[in-house]
């Protein structure tokens, strides 16, 4: 082919809208940083994106409008996402983030935020933002662990699996084109459950007792339609064991048998949950539908 054919051929595929290959580093600029207080991630990380695009807001009055009590320990990336919106920022919350797709938005001048685990064995779920990269390892701007955090593609990943590899993209509206450049199929919602799904299956092959792969795949299935089979999943996954904790950050499963009838599984569930955190209005949601569902 020649020199004339290749250039044409490149012109043709970023018309297209295929993504070029990412640099090998990248750091974003204007990353601001405030360690948080407690249970106070995700007003930190409100405040990190927002200061990224120009807007300044404390962290207290970002906490006063997220959370749903003084001292509320979860925050919800929907919820996230929905403060964001006030000051002109869209949103999209996908799932089955990989390394490859973190450099690929950095790389175009796009924070990412991660939900993953705090660390290492901890079951607490924690927000940082990935603003950066070099070879192997992530600079990621930390609530608890400071400014410049540095993890390996490796570390990235098994922390991250415990959320089903879940990424928020906040940019303003002009930019919308660029996001859907660098996100490729996965800014559609169903091709990334789809995406999910494929790889959720992959994984319960590979790793067949983990929780966290069983509960990716139904959430997959149960927002690909099929609450039926979800609900079958879910029930695997709270089978082979997850820490209470986790139905405070993650209630598809409660969804899932909402719709397919199962209300005695949801009390049992959600009853165990509210013992811990008898103020959560998302589990109190699902217990008073189960309660409903069984009184009809």
């Amino acid at each position: 082919m020649s020199l004339v054919s290749r250039s044409l051929l490149f012109l043709g595929l970023v018309l297209a809208g295929e993504a070029a290959a990412a640099p090998a580093s990248a750091t974003l600029k204007n990353i601001r940083h405030e360690y948080q207080g407690p249970d106070n991630c995700a007003p930190v990380t409100a405040l990190t994106l927002l200061g990224y695009y120009g807007t300044r807001v404390t962290q207290s009055a970002a906490a006063g409008a997220m959370k749903d009590f003084p001292g509320d320990p979860q925050v919800t990336s929907l919820e996230l996402a929905a403060y964001l919106g006030r000051f002109g920022l869209r949103s999209v919350i996908r799932y089955a983030g990989d390394p490859d797709t973190l450099r690929e938005l950095v790389s175009r001048g796009f924070p990412v935020v991660v939900q993953q685990r705090l660390k290492s064995g901890s079951n607490v779920a924690h927000f940082r933002t990935v603003y950066g990269y070099s070879g192997d390892s992530f600079l990621l701007s930390d609530p608890l662990r400071g400014p410049s955090l540095r993890l390996s593609s490796a570390e990235m990943t098994d922390l991250w699996r415990y959320y089903n590899g879940e990424y928020l993209v906040a940019y303003p509206p002009s930019r919308e084109g660029e996001v859907r450049a660098a996100m490729g199929d996965d800014f559609s919602a169903t091709a990334n459950w789809r995406n999910a799904q494929r790889l959720g299956e992959r994984d319960i092959k590979a790793r067949p007792s983990d929780p966290y792969g069983w509960w990716g795949l139904a959430k997959a299935n149960l927002r690909l339609g099929d609450a039926e089979t979800a609900s079958y999943q879910f029930g695997r996954a709270v089978n082979l064991g997850l820490p209470t904790i986790y139905y405070l950050y993650r209630q598809e499963a409660f969804e899932a048998w909402t719709q397919a009838g199962w209300y005695t599984k949801t009390l049992q569930v959600t009853g165990r949950a509210l013992d811990a955190w008898p103020r959560s209005k998302e589990l109190q949601k699902f217990r008073a539908a189960a309660q409903a569902g069984l009184a009809d």
